[in-house]
């Protein structure tokens, strides 16, 4: 005999004993824990079955998104997911349209990948489509994350134990293959997964009823809430959608130290550059005793208050181009401005190689060109 529910009925006191437990856990949290990131109704995200009038209810893998009508559609997965979803989180942040966020009933959706073309609006990590279309030349746009793009193929994975391949030294050869060595693998990690889930954790980031203390769902590999990124999103709640109106505010650290496994800087600092070093070591570091101060273009470093740099004062005119950190994210002031990686790169992928801000190649010392991110705090090197 089956309830109304669809449910056998010997197996109800265990469905109504997850009820009460849910309904304990939410009586439990204050004030300030009740407000939570996602809310709306559940059937947004999750169904007890896949399967409604005849129509199945998941709609994951290659190819899932919004479409026009704000439904999910498509993918090449229709099977069950975990935690009842009826998407994977590619599926849910893409978009067969060109909007770059999908409002559902109370709930705002942001979208990183729009499957038909870069969009006008990206938003502050910028967008996967470029990476989407493959290739080595599509590679060079981004980040290669699994749902959305295969390994990129001018940066093969290390593989331990292979000569001139093994990962730098404190970094552990498991790290490099499963999840730091590419985001475009699939399956489980010991953290949780990949892709997506290789930045924002799974067991310890990404949970959407929670009200997170660390931006993003970016945060280190372990229970230590100190290894975590702060920051304070843009206050419209827009995710720089429309980067005039507001826009996001990142913690930073004025230390040009290389780490090479950084979650140990990330628990000091709890900065984005630190955490970005995760992966990206050995890319821009002060070099001490050197005949040029830097290897490469600064990061974690204070924006100088004078010469060039005084003309750009990104607490009065805030400049999508080249955002800045700020030593405490909370304040913002012009002395504590940092130079991040992120005041060059999008997060995501973007429309320009490297995942630059800007399109490098129109940079030409000497000529007026408002579309050169460099010219934002170098003031005098155009024309």
């Amino acid at each position: 005999m089956k309830s109304l529910f669809g449910f056998v009925s010997k197996g109800l006191p265990q469905i109504i004993s997850i009820i009460i437990a849910s309904s304990i856990i939410l009586i439990g949290y204050t004030s300030a824990e009740a407000v939570l990131p996602v809310s709306g109704q559940c059937s947004l995200c999750h169904s007890m079955h896949n399967s409604q009038n005849g129509s199945t209810m998941v709609y994951a893998g290659t190819g899932a998104s919004w479409n026009g009508s704000n439904q999910l559609a498509g993918g090449t997965d229709n099977g069950p997911q975990s935690n009842l979803l009826v998407t994977s989180c590619v599926g849910c942040h893409s978009s067969d349209t060109g909007n770059t966020i999908v409002t559902v009933g109370s709930t705002r959706i942001p979208i990183v990948f729009n499957t038909g073309g870069y969009p006008a609006q990206p938003l502050a990590g910028g967008n996967f489509y470029n990476v989407s279309l493959g290739g080595s030349a599509n590679d060079r746009y981004g980040h290669n994350v699994h749902g959305i793009s295969g390994e990129d193929a001018n940066l093969p994975p290390p593989t331990p134990g292979a000569p001139g391949t093994l990962p730098p030294p404190g970094v552990n050869p498991t790290c490099m293959q499963q999840c730091h060595g590419t985001l475009a693998a699939g399956g489980a990690t010991f953290f949780g997964g990949n892709g997506c889930e290789g930045c924002h954790l799974r067991n310890y980031g990404v949970r959407h009823h929670e009200n997170p203390t660390w931006y993003r769902f970016l945060r280190g590999h372990s229970f230590n809430t100190m290894r975590r990124v702060d920051g304070v999103p843009d206050p419209t709640g827009n995710y720089e959608q429309n980067p005039g109106a507001g826009h996001n505010e990142y913690k930073g650290v004025d230390d040009a130290t290389t780490y090479i496994y950084a979650d140990g800087a990330l628990n000091a600092t709890q900065s984005i550059t630190d955490f970005c070093s995760g992966c990206h070591a050995n890319f821009h570091e002060e070099m001490d005793g050197a005949s040029s101060t830097w290897l490469r273009h600064p990061s974690d470093h204070l924006l100088p208050e004078t010469d060039e740099y005084a003309a750009y004062d990104p607490t009065a005119t805030y400049n999508n181009m080249a955002p800045v950190a700020y030593l405490d994210p909370a304040a913002p002031a012009r002395s504590e401005a940092v130079v991040m990686c992120l005041s060059c790169h999008r997060a995501h992928a973007s429309q320009h190689i490297d995942s630059l801000r800007w399109d490098y190649d129109v940079c030409t010392s000497g000529t007026t060109n408002a579309g050169c991110g460099c010219f934002v705090c170098h003031t005098e090197k155009d024309d």
